[in-house]
């Protein structure tokens, strides 16, 4: 899960999903309750929902 929410400045669903072998329904709840202790935040786009890890962003941002 690690690897993958720090992999690239965003994940989605179907990352855990392939990633990992869960459910559609496990991974947005693990997505979910990430999200509610503030490491990510989820967005929506087209049909798509996308969950941005907000330090790992600011910080590729930054190029730091």
């Amino acid at each position: 899960m690690i690897e993958i929410l720090f992999s690239h400045p965003y994940t989605k669903i179907d990352f855990l999903v392939d990633g990992l072998g869960l459910h559609r329904e496990t991974a947005s709840k693990y997505l979910k309750e990430i999200e509610s202790i503030g490491i990510l935040q989820s967005i929506k786009i087209g049909r798509g929902k996308y969950f941005i890890n907000v330090s790992l962003f600011d910080r590729l941002r930054k190029g730091i």
